[in-house]
């Protein structure tokens, strides 16, 4: 695997930046997607349930929810993985970033605790 190396800023070393900045940024990136993708999974296992049992589980909602962590894990990987910079720039784009993963976040686990409401047998 092979990571790009940026020009280190602040008069550090490549290697010390590449450890402190670049590393944990695509780190960063593959937790949001594997995140993102383990929400998806879950929306497709409440999908089966409701096709097998014939309970609503609004599955369509729980694959949507956790669509701001992907696009957060792109504004990410944008400005800190290809761009190189350590962290998002400020001016809006950070807001929206952190924004769209704290509401995806937030539906995301409203989406989740409806299903469990669902598999208990209460809705």
């Amino acid at each position: 695997m092979e990571f790009v190396l940026f020009t280190a800023p602040f008069g550090i070393e490549e290697s010390t930046y590449q450890s402190l900045a670049v590393i944990p940024n695509y780190i960063l990136v593959l937790g949001a997607l594997l995140l993102w993708l383990a929400f998806i999974f879950l929306g497709i296992i409440a999908r089966r349930y409701e096709i097998v049992l014939g309970e609503k589980t609004n599955w369509q909602f729980m694959i949507i929810a956790p669509t701001g962590i992907l696009l957060f894990a792109i504004i990410q990987l944008i400005f800190c993985g290809i761009g190189g910079k350590m962290m998002l720039p400020k001016g809006g784009i950070n807001y929206l970033a952190y924004g769209l993963f704290f509401i995806s976040g937030i539906l995301s686990l409203v989406a989740n605790l409806r299903f469990y409401g669902v598999t208990k047998g209460k809705q």
